[in-house]
């Protein structure tokens, strides 16, 4: 066995944080990411048991997903789920990627330059390669970049899409020089236009599988059940060959691919959805690699199987605590604050994460991850633990220790839950220091799992413990934090974070951008409605026989899949 332990330094200025309700290899709670940085390596070997290695060497690869796709196009809210990404995203094309130091990249296959022409009104080119075309001959034009503005623009449309950010503020897409020349022209400037159409679908294919109406095909004629794999029109390195409901999909080589050829034949990605069986099915040579869930004790798995590699990287997956400012007791600044001082949020990161790296770190930033350029530690006096402050903090606002240790004030006992969705024993885990160590400081803390996360949207917590993913926009953070938004659970306001967060959204000056999401971090940690924790760890295996897998936390484990070969 050969490990790469990999503390993946992200370096992205356009790296933001957004909860997805799919799971995927890094938690079972989150979905999608992008990529990651500078990497340290350490490299070691221990004996274990025998691996058979691929089912069919030099032609195929096999490599285990999570999540059995429920539709094709990931793209709607009912099916937007991180696997099915990582798969079709080696079929439809899209203008960029998350490069492996966290910076958007240009995909020169399809597109050969992007370029911001104007900023008043902003106005996007793109250029797209002459010799780009769909698999069935026809060129990729500006009427594909537009569809996938059309279906992305408007929330309530037919479309019904997963989201609609920028899409919605662009005024029109126009097609020149044969279409080749696409011209995006915004109704306002958005900072994030570097993101935009990530992925292109073929309108023609659509509307063909759609009978003519191609809102339909996006939501239903790609599902499994309706399925005709010859309808999946491809522009990238391969095509869908088959999909066997419950089983696998299977891609061939795209032979009249216009960019470089896939150099293995077949990729086969069969439905191990339950990620402890994955390091078995490694080991009986069933599977070349996968991408499951990090626990310790399948990491453990993994060191065990002689032919087996992998790395650990930490990504765009960070845990959290929101605090629920509607329950009178944490309605209290001084309570959040002994919440932030009493906890040792290094002891958990040694405990939690510390297990898979001794290189990750506490997070002190909710914006930017350490490594990065642009992270800042803001933390201030909440850095550390400091159980003396945390008791003060709480005897200030008038709160006085009990017989039994325990809080009171105006005769109710300073008593909290904390939430997360079960079963995870890592949150099981952390969730039982955090009750440790604030029961030292006075606090009375009941573990409440619950087995889904409608707790969330229903307000039904005191904390909640859980994560979120990052991508490679940062204009989502207005949901996470802007007074009434959806994904603000903590239902935390602050009119100065407001308007930090909108006018982030229209700075196209990258620089300024960044002091102004720093400045809204600065300001989270003085009024405390969450608790940034650790990035959580993640893993990909593959056998000693396949070459070229390499850790992405913001394009997901296929991100370079057309490069990876077996011998």
């Amino acid at each position: 066995m050969r490990s790469h332990r990999a503390l993946w330094k992200l370096l992205a200025l356009l790296l933001s944080f957004t909860l997805i309700a799919a799971a995927c290899g890094g938690d079972d709670d989150d979905d999608g990411g992008d990529a990651g940085g500078d990497t340290d390596t350490e490299t070691t070997e221990a004996e274990g048991e025998d691996g058979e290695g691929g089912p069919t060497s030099g032609t195929e690869i096999v490599f285990a997903a999570e999540q059995e796709p429920t539709n094709l196009n990931w793209l709607t809210a009912a099916d937007n789920a991180a696997w099915t990404q990582y798969i079709m995203s080696l079929v439809w094309p899209g203008a960029i990627y998350g490069g492996t130091d966290g910076e958007l990249v240009q995909n020169e296959d399809l597109v050969t330059s992007i370029e911001l022409t104007s900023e008043d009104p902003q106005v996007v080119t793109y250029e797209i390669n002459p010799d780009a075309n769909w698999s069935d001959g026809e060129p990729i034009t500006a009427d594909d970049f537009a569809f996938m503005w059309e279906a992305q623009r408007d929330a309530e449309s037919a479309y019904a899409p997963a989201g609609t950010n920028g899409y919605e503020l662009i005024e029109s897409v126009e097609g020149s020089e044969d279409g080749k020349t696409v011209t995006v022209t915004f109704t306002e400037p958005y900072a994030d236009w570097r993101a935009l159409f990530d992925y292109v679908f073929p309108r023609h294919a659509f509307e063909a599988a759609g009978d003519g109406d191609p809102a339909v095909a996006w939501t239903e004629s790609f599902k499994p059940e309706n399925l005709d794999p010859a309808e999946v029109i491809s522009g990238g390195p391969y095509l869908v060959e088959s999909y066997d409901q419950g089983q696998s999909v299977v891609l061939v080589r795209n032979e009249d691919y216009f960019g470089e050829p896939a150099a293995t034949e077949r990729l086969v990605f069969p439905f191990i959805t339950d990620a402890a069986q994955q390091p078995q099915a490694l080991a009986n040579g069933e599977i070349n690699g996968g991408f499951p869930q990090a626990q310790l004790d399948l990491l453990q798995q993994v060191e065990g199987i002689d032919n087996a590699e992998f790395e650990i990287g930490f990504g765009t997956f960070w845990e959290h605590l929101d605090f629920n400012l509607e329950n009178p007791i944490l309605a209290e600044l001084e309570v959040r604050q002994a919440i932030a001082l009493g906890l040792d949020r290094a002891g958990i990161v040694e405990r939690i994460p510390g297990q898979f790296s001794d290189e990750v770190e506490v997070l002190n930033n909710r914006v930017f991850f350490p490594g990065g350029a642009n992270y800042v530690d803001n933390a201030g006096e909440f850095a550390t633990q400091d159980q003396d402050a945390a008791r003060e903090a709480l005897e200030s606002a008038g709160w006085t220790e009990g017989s039994d240790g325990v809080y009171e004030k105006d005769g109710q006992r300073l008593s909290l839950r904390i939430t997360w969705r079960d079963p995870n024993p890592r949150r099981e885990q952390t969730a039982q220091l955090i009750q440790d160590q604030l029961s030292a400081v006075g606090f009375e803390i009941e573990l409440a799992p619950q087995p889904d996360f409608n707790f969330l949207d229903e307000g039904n917590f005191d904390i909640a413990l859980f994560g979120w993913t990052g991508g490679l926009t940062l204009g989502s953070q207005r949901s996470l934090y802007t007074s009434g938004e959806g994904q603000n659970f903590a239902k935390y306001s602050n009119e100065e974070v407001d308007s930090l967060l909108a006018e982030a959204d229209v700075t196209l000056d990258e620089d300024a951008r960044v002091d102004l999401y720093n400045q809204v971090d600065t300001i989270l940690w003085e009024d405390l409605p969450t608790l940034p924790l650790f990035q959580n760890p993640e893993i990909i295996m593959w056998t000693d026989d396949v070459s070229g897998v390499q850790y992405n936390g913001y394009q997901g484990p296929t991100w370079n899949a057309p490069t990876w070969t077996i011998q």
